[in-house]
């Protein structure tokens, strides 16, 4: 086709809501499909063989997408420069394809991983949980790192209450799907779009529960702009500034894959910083130290994080850094 008729249809897509309201839902419905298909082949395979098909379909992203699989290498670029190989980064974004397929494998046979918990998870630094808890409700951080829907569930399994701050997934039923996960298994998930989003957060501090923030993407949530990799990154705000209101402990959890096969949930101690009287300030010190911890743990293991996520999609903006939403 050519360069001009490409344009044109693209012109008449985006002047038709109709239209493009029906291949949204056309293009939902077969991805639900999709997904509904492989979880009734996963019902069928036990974990191991269902680890072993995640490796497979993993490899088979990696040589299929190549868009994607050339955002990764890029990003990995930017993030490493030349401290890395072309090699060594070629093989940590296998190694990354691998991983979210096991992960998506993991949270289809959470049941099965769910009788056998302590033999398939452990756990390094509860104690830091444990004195945050103390003190009250508690905010955890963390990244699209490891598995990071089983560091959910199984800090729910040990008897603590968690709810999780997601945005809404663009497909609904897939949506329904994933939130149904959590709650079955004791997450529940307060939606950024929800208006009643404020007084759930509260209903869960005042249960001495955690608060969980994944904050490693570029979303459009209010955002400041602070070092990652060595890159200024817009990083959600709101763990910080709902730290600094509540005087909340902020615990960074980490789940990673055991070499012998399993994971590690892993608590840091909590980070605090001693208030300046300057809350935009305070907000940009707090996040900008939450980067660091996130970035030293993805150093530590890169092939676990999800590299062709956009991090660094937009220029710092300083009228976008803080906003009303999160005062």
């Amino acid at each position: 086709m050519s360069p001009r008729r490409k344009g044109a249809l693209r012109r008449l897509y985006r002047s038709a809501p109709r239209l493009r309201r029906s291949v949204r839902s056309a293009k939902n419905a077969g991805v639900f499909a999709l997904v509904r298909c492989a979880l009734w082949i996963l019902g069928r395979l036990s974990l191991d063989q269902a680890l072993a098909l995640a490796d497979r379909l993993g490899e088979l992203m990696y040589f299929t997408f190549r868009g994607t699989r050339q955002l990764a290498r890029d990003h990995l670029q930017l993030a490493f420069g030349n401290s890395l190989s072309a090699a060594a980064r070629d093989q940590i974004v296998r190694a990354s394809f691998r991983n979210i397929i096991r992960c998506a494998c993991e949270v289809a046979k959470f049941d099965t991983i769910r009788e056998r918990l302590d033999e398939y998870v452990d756990t390094e630094g509860w104690q830091h949980l444990d004195a945050a808890l103390a003190e009250g409700g508690a905010i955890v951080i963390t990244g699209h790192i490891g598995n990071w829907e089983l560091l959910g569930a199984c800090t729910a399994l040990r008897g603590v209450p968690v709810a999780a701050i997601a945005r809404r997934i663009y497909n609904p039923r897939l949506n329904d799907l994933i939130v149904g996960f959590r709650e079955r298994h004791g997450v529940r998930t307060i939606l950024r779009e929800s208006p009643h989003s404020s007084r759930e957060i509260l209903k869960v501090l005042r249960s001495r529960g955690i608060l969980a923030m994944v904050i490693d993407q570029d979303t459009r949530a209010p955002s400041v702009s602070v070092p990652f990799f060595g890159r200024m990154a817009r990083t959600p705000a709101a763990a910080a500034a709902l730290a600094l209101r509540r005087n909340l402990p902020v615990v960074p959890a980490f789940v990673q894959r055991r070499p012998g096969g399993g994971h590690r949930l892993t608590f840091l101690p909590a980070i605090r910083i001693a208030p300046s009287g300057d809350r935009r300030r305070d907000v940009l010190q707090l996040t900008r130290r939450f980067n660091e911890t996130l970035e030293a743990r993805i150093r530590t293991n890169p092939a676990e994080w999800i590299w062709w996520h956009r991090r660094w999609r937009y220029a710092p903006d300083p009228r976008l850094d803080l906003d009303a939403e999160v005062q």
